[in-house]
């Protein structure tokens, strides 16, 4: 019994291994909270929730991560340690990510903040980058 659910808690706190490619199939950001989440969708239609949860009031370098691995089956939200090893895992996906999917051009747009013009698709974008660079500034100090 033990050992199920140790299985279990490995299950739903470790991070999926995604089959490229890997598509955005939604992002967005909270008005009252400034919490920014999106899914990715990968090549077997499995989606994988993500975000960052923002306070206001807070220092952005306590804004906790937070993933769903898998909703359908068990609707559990993961809030990883900060600067913890999943934490990492995840900056190291949304990374690969980024390198992979993001035009060059836009991503020296976004590093300056100036992505997300009214396009749905770049706003979708700056949404994940937004939460990639949350987790890179935690983790490059």
């Amino acid at each position: 019994m033990l050992l199920g659910g140790i299985v279990f808690q490995y299950y739903i706190t470790a991070l999926p291994d995604l089959e490229q490619p890997i598509t955005l199939s939604s992002a967005s950001t909270s008005s009252n909270s400034g919490t920014i989440s999106a899914s990715f969708r990968d090549a077997e239609g499995y989606e994988f929730y993500f975000g960052v949860r923002r306070d206001p009031d807070a220092d952005p370098a306590t804004f906790p991560a937070f993933y769903i691995r898998n909703p359908e089956l068990v609707p559990y939200v993961y809030w990883p340690s900060l600067g913890g090893p999943d934490e990492r895992a995840l900056l190291r996906l949304l990374e690969g990510w980024i390198d992979r999917n993001v035009a060059p051009e836009l991503k020296a747009k976004l590093e300056e903040a100036e992505a997300g013009n009214g396009d749905a698709a770049g706003e979708d974008i700056a949404a994940v980058y937004e939460i990639y660079r949350s987790l890179r500034a935690r983790h490059r100090q």
